[in-house]
């Protein structure tokens, strides 16, 4: 066996290989990864380890002191380990909370504003100080006693030549390693979900981080029909445009739709006095940001997505529109989501584009609004999105209403239900603050009383259902009903739809101009009757169908993963808390249903 590295090596390596294993192997369960990604993350690993070994193996390093030996590798050692560590718990969270992974640009992003965001997400600093501490000092403390075993092992013997640590065995399994982390640079190597590779090799750009399916490796039909708009409508009745996201902003819990709690005292009183229309039974996309505003833009459900898909900014620019995108947060490196809107964008701005506020501060879009140019005010298209009513979106103290939001369980780590719905309900107040302050730059700057303006969500938000906080889980209610507020002095009235989706808000916009509408998109406008009988949900390996059936709705869901159905009425009180998938009396609306999802598995193909 002499072929064998030593036995403080062979320990070594089964310490690192467990870590990650476990892991790794989680999230490839979890989010449909392949088995290939976690041997591909191993081989990763064993070349990294490799590397801190071999300086300690070569013979000039016999004239630097045990002593310092041993402390300068524990040294490198933990703090490889605790990084390594962080970044699995950093990756969890992120396909936890955006079915996505961390990547090496949203990491500098925030890691100036740690102490925001700490504070925002109901952390005890000095707590989670006190556990990195604790953490690091204790691996240091493991690697500095495992040096003795390991260094004298791995240490040069003076005349001996049969030294196995390097034969050439070894050797071949770190260019076996190093041909991986070539491989990682191909875009097979993507579709593996290899967490390291993709947070820190940006070959793919946006795709990297998105899951598999989600963008679609084809050519849109949609650019071939967009150069025949112009053609087609010979002049348009142009007006300012206006739509507005909030994020994670779920209509049940807002004063407007009838919320439990008084927290849009601006947009109750436009709806009150008749100047907003509300609509009732809204739908997103999906649970997360990254598909709910690319699919509220090219009109396209999850599983039309492609690469990257025509959106309405492409088509306003054909028509002359000065196309303006002003966003909170760092929506640059989150997903990649400025490649993806394309490039007609002729002003783009988001909370990477400052370093004077926190990344997800709606004060940011505020300032710029107020400066902005209104010249040619009827061809303006803005985009604007806002981070108030996230969990990570700044909060003014002046908006802190509802009390407590700082109560903390499990060790000052974790806010409480109560305060994270607290803090909730505090954020959609500061958004109502936000869209007035809005609505006061576009009136000051006559823009108003000729617009367009759209007020909608990317998604919603679990707030303790389902044992859920935040979103980026299953579609059930309270991730994917989502608000549609309209302001229109041109139009006395929209209908009311028992269904409708994000996909129609684009539609929307180029109907009130008089502009074609792709013929490959799925919204259908507002301003029309036609009645919708479904509509589809998904989130990371769900897909989902809300129908209405003689004016019952009922959503279903299947899992792509192990084929598993859920059926429910959402006509009853407790909607979502019996699955009526096994009940014989429900097989002619479950088939029907399971039709319908299955048009989207040929649309993909």
């Amino acid at each position: 066996m002499s072929w064998l590295p030593p036995v403080p090596v062979l320990i070594l390596n089964l310490f690192w290989m467990t870590q990650a294993t476990v892991a790794i192997a989680y999230i490839l369960y979890q989010y449909d990864g392949s088995r290939s990604g976690l041997i591909m993350h191993l081989a990763i690993l064993y070349v990294l380890l490799i590397v801190c070994l071999l300086p300690f193996s070569l013979k000039f390093i016999n004239a630097v002191p045990f002593l310092i030996r041993r402390i300068v590798w524990a040294l490198i050692l933990s703090i490889l380990n605790c990084l390594l560590l962080f970044f699995y718990a950093l990756t969890i969270i992120g396909y936890h909370s955006w079915c996505g992974p961390i990547t090496s640009e949203l990491i500098l992003t925030y890691i100036g504003q740690l102490d925001v965001l700490f504070s925002l997400y109901g952390i005890s600093i000095p707590v989670a100080v006190t556990l990195i501490a604790l953490t690091c000092m204790l691996m240091f403390g493991g690697y500095f006693y495992f040096s003795k075993f390991l260094l004298e092992a791995i240490s040069p013997v003076a005349n001996d030549s049969k030294q196995h640590f390097l034969n050439w065995r070894l050797s071949s399994l770190c260019l076996i390693g190093l041909l991986v982390i070539v491989y990682a640079f191909t875009y097979q190597s993507w579709k593996l979900r290899e967490p390291l590779h993709i947070a820190y090799l940006n070959v793919q750009g946006f795709l990297r981080q998105a899951p598999p399916g989600l963008f679609l490796k084809q050519k849109s039909t949609s650019k071939n029909i967009k150069s025949g708009f112009i053609g087609q409508i010979k002049k348009i009745r142009p007006r300012p445009l206006i739509l507005i996201t909030v994020d994670s902003l779920r209509s049940d819990q807002m004063g407007v739709y009838g919320g439990p709690i008084d927290n849009t005292p601006f947009l109750y009183d436009l709806w009150r006095r008749g100047q907003i229309y509300r609509l009732n039974s809204m739908y997103s996309v999906c649970t997360t940001s990254c598909c709910g505003m690319v699919g509220t833009l090219s009109s396209r459900y999850w599983h039309q997505l492609h690469e990257p898909p025509v959106n309405l900014a492409d088509i306003l620019k054909e028509y002359g529109y000065r196309i303006s995108f002003l966003l909170s947060g760092d929506n640059s490196n989150f997903f990649g989501l400025r490649q993806i809107f394309g490039p007609n964008i002729d002003l783009y701005y988001d909370g990477s584009n400052q370093k004077q506020k926190y990344v997800n501060d709606d004060r940011i879009v505020l300032s710029r609004l107020r400066n902005f140019n209104w010249q040619s005010s009827n061809h303006h298209f803005i985009y604007i999105h806002l981070m108030s009513a996230h969990n990570i979106g700044f909060h003014e103290p002046r908006f802190e209403k509802w009390l407590p939001t700082k109560e903390h369980r499990f060790l000052k780590i974790y806010r409480t239900p109560r305060s994270y719905r607290n803090n909730y309900y505090n954020g959609i107040l500061q958004a109502d603050n936000m869209l007035e302050q809005i609505f006061g730059i576009l009136n000051k700057a006559r823009i108003l009383e000729r617009a367009l303006v759209i007020i909608t969500a990317d998604h919603g938000e679990y707030l303790g259902e389902m044992d859920r906080f935040g979103h980026g889980y299953k579609p059930y209610e309270p991730a994917v009903r989502i608000p549609l507020l309209i302001y229109d002095r041109f139009r006395c009235d929209y209908p009311q739809r028992s269904i409708s989706s994000q996909v129609d808000v684009a539609p929307t916009m180029l109907h009130a101009i008089d502009a074609a509408i792709p013929t490959d998109w799925s919204g259908v406008p507002l301003q029309l009757s036609t009645p919708r009988n479904s509509i589809y949900v998904a989130s990371y390996g769900i897909s989902g169908v809300v129908a209405d059936f003689n004016g019952r709705r009922f959503k279903y869901l299947r899992n792509r993963k192990n084929g598993n159905e859920e059926l429910y009425d959402l006509n009853t009180t407790k909607s979502e808390c019996c699955n009526l998938a096994v009940k014989p009396e429900m097989k002619k609306i479950i088939m029907t249903m399971r039709g319908l999802d299955n048009l989207t598995n040929n649309e993909k193909n």
